[in-house]
């Protein structure tokens, strides 16, 4: 372990919970936000360091229960440790809860999960089927060599429709770049079997386009390329890979 820094890996999509943040007086949307849970950073801490260098202890300061985390440095041959303390505002589980959400809060001092701090703000309309009380998760999530987060698309989970999408590569979805040299055909897929989160996504992106000409040369590209100018016909194969396209290849 280099004794300056600690270099976590960025948590991954099935890493993330979702849940529902502040909701507009209106009733018209609501925020989401990002978090981790207690197993995340356990599994991070197993991972980084082996179940046998990391260690936990609580201890309690005006009636607030604090996590301290402690690494074993090799280098200095004694323990690092990280504290913070748990929200005690649970009306269920209080002490449960409270203990996971020290631990939560500990290692984010260490740096397990720190990119979401840096999400994009989250905004859902609710239009009858995204709700407050719907579930949702997220589907893709990318990051740059700063850990900052440069792609995210959320769905909500029964409906496996796109509910937010954000650092969608416009000009791919304008000009047809990165478009595959020979559309693919396979006698065996039939026509509409594209993958259903495929098609949400790829719908997503199109709505991203900034004007009518654009969309316009992206439905041309699709009817000759794919002979059809309807992305619900496409097959399964075909789906791949014009959101391959859309997302530059990055998928």
């Amino acid at each position: 372990m280099n004794k300056n820094s600690i270099d976590f890996r960025p948590l991954n999509a099935n890493e993330i919970d979702v849940r529902v943040g502040n909701i507009a007086k209106s009733g018209g949307g609501f925020f989401l936000l990002l978090y981790k849970n207690a197993r995340v950073d356990q599994n991070i801490l197993d991972e980084t360091f082996g179940i046998w260098n990391w260690q936990c202890k609580y201890y309690q300061v005006k009636n607030t229960m604090v996590c301290s985390i402690g690494i074993y440095n090799e280098e200095r041959k004694e323990w690092i440790w990280k504290d913070n303390g748990g929200d005690d505002d649970y009306q269920a589980e209080q002490v449960k809860a409270e203990l996971s959400d020290a631990f939560k809060r500990s290692a984010f001092c260490l740096g397990i999960g720190r990119e979401l701090y840096y999400a994009p703000k989250i905004w859902v309309n609710n239009d009858g089927e995204n709700t407050t009380s719907a579930r949702y998760s997220v589907k893709v999530i990318e990051y740059d060599t700063k850990k900052h987060i440069t792609k995210l698309v959320i769905i909500n989970d029964k409906t496996k429709q796109v509910v937010f999408s954000y650092g969608i590569k416009e000009n791919n979805a304008q000009t047809g770049e990165n478009a595959p040299k020979k559309a693919s055909v396979d006698n065996n897929e039939q026509k509409g079997s594209i993958d259903k989160a495929d098609l949400s996504l790829i719908q997503a992106y199109v709505s991203k386009i900034s004007n009518d000409e654009s969309r316009t040369r992206f439905y041309k590209w699709l009817d000759k390329n794919y002979g059809t100018m309807n992305v619900e016909t496409l097959t399964l194969t075909q789906g791949r890979e014009v959101l391959n396209k859309l997302t530059g290849g990055n998928r």
